[in-house]
């Protein structure tokens, strides 16, 4: 279609010579659109303050606008009421596009222009969330911070409405406990009174009973009339009584004096019947009265019988007690022989008791010999009874002592024994010990046993105490390394890592881990791993992922706080057993998160001992496919172990054979992750400037080094760029300026600006005749956009 007739105001120079198709298709659509403006071209130049010629060249085809240009022409045809169709305006788009990509350097500006609008676009969008999230987590930390002020506030009235009312406590528990305090002592009084005034009374009945009784006999017993001045005791009376009269009598009478609230005459009865009549009647009068419920009174006179009875005869009465079932009563017996007799005596009775065969009655009351009696008293009954047929009851003896008794009499008890030629007594003592008491007692035991010089004895109580569960062995260790005995705390790892079985291990690994002792499980599992056949290491980690899923964390710990030793240790141990991720976990959590120097000792193990993942093709393999981000830490382990052959490998596989982007990415990660004490990011990047020099062609490294310079990286740029021109010399040289001035835009040609004769002949609307005969004949088949 002709622009001539469209308007009267537009002229317009030809369009030039040689266009592509592309171009020519747009320049003609975008010739027809500002035609039908209907503007001049220095007008509408004026307009949009821009240059004619400028304009004019968009208009020749010479140069392809930009899109805002062809957007804004749009728009002004859109408020001149000569809109464009959505179609039309779609189709000029297409045109500028294919018009743009016909002109590479023109087409891969639009292109990043397009990508930088993107980009900004995503940029506002991200900004605007960030801002968002910003204002959303200030009101948070602000509520945040009034409710943790809140809570303190309620927490400090808490604490003082808590010592308010703690105050009145202490104040009203005083006053209550004093209160108690003279309640128990009036009520003794009261009790004391009360017996005083029966048994005063009694003998009051007594001596008129006494008197009535003599008044009778006064005339025919004369010389009762001499013995009339003296009131006979009523004890005395008792006394010949109590020699004479059958057992049920007896009974019958405690029982009557018992009833008239004469208590104290009737233990005193009791007692006094106890010390006179044969152990056979003795027995018989405490069942008879146990049996009338007066058993208080019998277990009352037990303390005197006990001094006053021969030890043989006491024997005989805890057998006659254990027949009758007389349980209470036989305890009682054996509990006052233990207050009353001396080392002798109690020796003495166990033989009895022995003899009787009340072999339970010997072990409890030696037992409570041991327990209680002093250290002296202790060592000297044991020897009194070792060289007996009791010795043997002796061990179960002293284990009431073991679990009684403060550590610092064992510890005395267990000296005693050994000066004493009882070594194997003393053993028995102290492995009762590690059985019935805590772990913070043992260690007690053991420090104590090696300040006295028994160190034989200490190891031996350690040795015991390893036998123990594995929640007694954490609490052994840590009591252990309260008293800073680090070397006794390592022997007890140690020896429950190479004894123990795999799921006694995992069990104890977890308790370790639960009680804050991360380091100590972790060596337990290294122990394992390098003393340990293989197929028990295996078993120990399947236990240990099955029961409590620690194996991740433990090998990462175990990465993070070992040795370099260590470390590779555990990485060649699950290497073994095929455990190839538990191996890959430990070695990258070792890169990633020790210092470089270690890092560098750990690879420098594995190389020596052969490692598969340290061989060029494995760490070649292994630079293909990991980021350059996660690239870094094993360039710079590689560069302090100086393994150059495979420092080489990840470089290529991780830059030379990458874009130049990522070799930027790997480089400042490398600069950036740098801790070593001599820094290696310089000798990497030598060595990365050489692979590079020997595997790229001059054109890729002119792209590099313009890449390097874009990310800011000007000292590596230009070392780069040196020591390229040093191999290259000339040909680098060329292809880093044609690299620079590639999307250069290019200086319009001479013949832009020189008239062409042949212009003189245009039509009256600025188109030569030729091109306004050819835009006549297209317009027969193409219509203006929009119409």
């Amino acid at each position: 279609m002709s622009t001539s007739g469209t308007t009267g105001t537009a002229r317009l120079s030809p369009l030039s010579d040689g266009l592509a198709a592309e171009k020519r298709a747009f320049v003609e659509d975008l010739r027809i659109i500002f035609c039908r403006l209907g503007v001049s071209v220095r007008r509408y130049a004026a307009r949009r303050h821009m240059d004619a010629s400028t304009l004019t060249r968009y208009l020749k085809g010479d140069r392809v606008p930009q899109w805002d240009f062809v957007a804004t022409l749009i728009a002004d045809l859109r408020e001149d009421g000569a809109a464009l169709t959505s179609e039309a305006e779609q189709r000029v788009r297409e045109l500028h596009r294919e018009a743009l990509q016909s002109n590479k350097p023109a087409g891969r500006r639009q292109q990043l222009e397009d990508q930088l609008a993107a980009a900004d676009e995503e940029a506002r969008r991200k900004r605007a969330h960030q801002q968002a999230l910003e204002e959303a987590l200030l009101d948070r930390v602000q509520r945040l911070a009034h409710t943790e002020a809140r809570c303190r506030d309620l927490v400090i009235e808490l604490e003082q409405q808590s010592l308010a009312h703690e105050a009145e406590l202490e104040l009203w528990q005083g006053e209550y406990e004093q209160l108690g305090r003279a309640s128990d002592e009036l009520q003794q009084q009261i009790t004391f009174l009360k017996e005083a005034l029966a048994v005063t009374q009694a003998e009051l009945i007594a001596a008129e009973d006494q008197c009535h009784m003599l008044e009778s006999q006064l005339e025919t017993v004369q010389e009762l009339w001499q013995e009339a001045t003296v009131v006979p005791s009523l004890l005395a009376a008792l006394e010949v009584t109590d020699r004479t009269t059958p057992v049920p009598q007896l009974v019958d009478l405690v029982s009557d004096l018992a009833s008239r609230t004469q208590r104290a005459m009737a233990s005193e009865l009791v007692t006094s019947v106890s010390k006179s009549r044969s152990v056979h009647e003795v027995a018989a009068l405490m069942a008879g009265l146990d049996g009338a419920g007066l058993g208080a009174h019998a277990r009352a006179a037990l303390p005197v019988l006990v001094l006053s009875r021969p030890v043989d005869e006491l024997g005989v009465l805890a057998a006659e007690l254990n027949r009758a079932q007389l349980v209470d009563c036989g305890a009682q017996l054996l509990q006052e022989s233990v207050r009353l007799h001396d080392p002798q005596a109690a020796a003495a009775l166990a033989v009895a008791l022995d003899r009787e065969q009340l072999f339970e009655h010997v072990t409890v009351m030696l037992g409570a010999f041991f327990a209680t009696r002093a250290v002296p008293d202790v060592l000297e009954t044991v020897g009194l009874l070792a060289a007996t047929s009791l010795a043997a009851a002796l061990p179960q003896a002293l284990g009431a002592a073991a679990a009684e008794r403060p550590v610092a009499d064992i510890v005395e008890i267990s000296h005693g024994l050994g000066d004493r030629g009882l070594s194997d007594l003393a053993q028995q003592l102290q492995a009762g010990t590690v059985v019935a008491r805590p772990a913070t007692d043992v260690t007690e035991l053991i420090e104590n046993l090696s300040r006295r010089g028994l160190l034989q004895d200490a190891d031996f109580v350690l040795d015991s105490a390893q036998s123990r569960s594995t929640g007694h062995l954490v609490a052994l260790i840590n009591a252990l390394r309260m008293v800073r005995n680090h070397a006794a705390s390592a022997a007890v790892l140690e020896r429950a890592a190479l004894t123990r079985a795999p799921g006694d291990i995992a069990a104890l690994i977890h308790d370790l881990h639960a009680t804050g002792n991360q380091k100590l499980a972790c060596d337990v599992l290294i122990i394992s791993a390098a003393r340990r056949p293989p197929h028990d290491f295996l078993t120990l980690l399947s236990a240990l992922d099955e029961g409590h899923r620690e194996v991740e964390w433990v090998l990462k710990h175990a990465a993070r706080t070992s040795s370099a030793s260590d470390a590779a240790l555990l990485c060649r141990a699950l290497t073994d057993i095929a455990l190839a991720r538990h191996a890959e976990t430990v070695l990258t959590c070792t890169l990633k998160e020790r210092p470089t120097g270690h890092a560098g000792q750990f690879l420098t193990i594995l190389h020596r001992a052969g490692a598969a993942a340290l061989t060029e093709e494995a760490l070649l393999a292994r630079a293909r496919r990991t980021p350059p981000t996660a690239l870094a830490p094993w360039a710079l382990a590689l560069a302090s172990a100086r393994l150059n052959r495979q420092l080489d490998a990840v470089l290529r596989g991780g830059g030379v054979e990458r874009d130049p982007g990522d070799i930027t990415i790997l480089l400042r990660q490398i600069e950036n992750a740098d801790s070593s004490s001599i820094p290696m990011s310089g000798q990497i990047f030598d060595r990365l400037v050489h692979a590079c020099l020997t595997l790229l062609p001059v054109e890729s490294l002119a792209h590099l080094v313009l890449v390097l310079e874009i990310a800011s990286l000007r000292t590596y740029a230009a070392a780069f760029a040196r020591q390229a021109a040093a191999r290259h010399s000339g040909a680098f040289a060329s292809a880093l300026r044609k690299e620079r001035t590639k999307n250069e835009q290019r200086v319009l040609s001479s013949r832009f600006w020189r008239r062409d004769p042949g212009d003189a002949h245009v039509s009256r609307d600025g188109i030569p005749p030729v091109a306004t005969g050819r835009a006549r004949r297209q317009g027969q088949h193409r219509r203006v956009p929009g119409q």
